[in-house]
C-alpha cells in the first residue's frame, strides 16, 4: 500500500471503513476529538465542519461539533446545491434533513455567501504523506476550497496515510492537516 491511485484508495478504504463497528467508530471519533484539543487549534473562532454520512462510516464530526459549540466558536455547515456546496450557519438549533445521498444538511435557511473561516474539516477517504487527499470523485470541496486560500485545511482520518496518491491533478487542493486517532500532524509527514 505504498502507492496507490486515486480509485485503489477510494475502493480500498471504502472496504476498510466497512468492517468498522459502531463502537470502534464511536470510540475512533472521540479520540479524533481528543487529538483536536490537543492540537491547539481550539483557539480559533470560526469553524466549516462537514456532516457525518453514517451509512459511509464517516468519522461522527457531532463530538467536534458539540465541543466547538460548548466554546462558543462560530460553526459553519455545508449543502450541495447547483453543484456546488452552500453554506450555513451551524447552531444547536438548526433543523436538519437527510438529502438523497445521505448526507444531514440544514433546513429551513439562507445561506452565507462568502463566511470568514479560520478552519475546515475536510472529509476523505484517503489521503498520502504530502497531504494529497481522496474523496468521492465529485470534486465538491477541491471547488469550495479554492475559495479559501487562507483557511487552514484540516482531514480527519480513522487511518494513516499511503506513502503517495499517484493521479493527483493540478487542481486537487492538498491539506494543512490530518486528525486520526493517534496523532494529529502538518504536511508534508516526514517521509522516513
Amino acid at each position: 500500500m505504498l502507492f496507490m491511485n486515486k480509485k485503489e484508495a477510494r475502493s480500498h478504504f471504502l472496504t476498510e471503513r466497512n468492517l468498522l463497528s459502531e463502537k470502534e467508530i464511536e470510540n475512533y471519533s472521540l479520540k479524533i476529538l481528543d487529538q483536536f484539543i490537543l492540537s491547539g487549534f481550539s483557539h480559533f473562532n470560526s469553524f466549516h465542519i462537514f456532516l457525518s454520512m453514517r451509512n459511509k462510516k464517516e468519522v461522527q464530526t457531532s463530538f467536534l461539533i458539540n465541543y466547538l459549540h460548548k466554546n462558543k466558536k462560530q460553526l459553519f455547515c455545508p449543502k450541495i446545491k447547483d453543484h456546488s456546496l452552500s453554506h450555513y450557519i451551524l447552531t444547536p438549533d438548526t433543523n436538519m434533513e437527510i438529502n438523497k445521498w445521505g448526507i444531514p444538511e440544514p433546513r429551513g435557511k439562507e445561506p452565507v455567501i462568502q463566511p470568514c473561516i479560520d478552519c475546515i474539516f475536510i472529509p476523505l477517504l484517503a489521503y498520502d504523506k504530502k497531504g494529497n487527499r481522496v474523496g468521492y470523485g465529485k470534486g465538491y470541496y477541491d471547488k469550495f476550497l479554492s475559495n479559501f486560500p487562507l483557511s487552514k485545511k484540516i482531514g480527519l482520518s480513522f487511518f494513516n496515510p499511503i506513502n503517495k496518491i499517484t493521479d493527483i491533478s493540478d487542481w486537487d487542493l492538498t491539506l494543512d492537516y490530518i486528525i486520526t486517532p493517534n496523532y494529529f500532524s502538518a504536511f508534508p509527514m516526514d517521509e522516513k
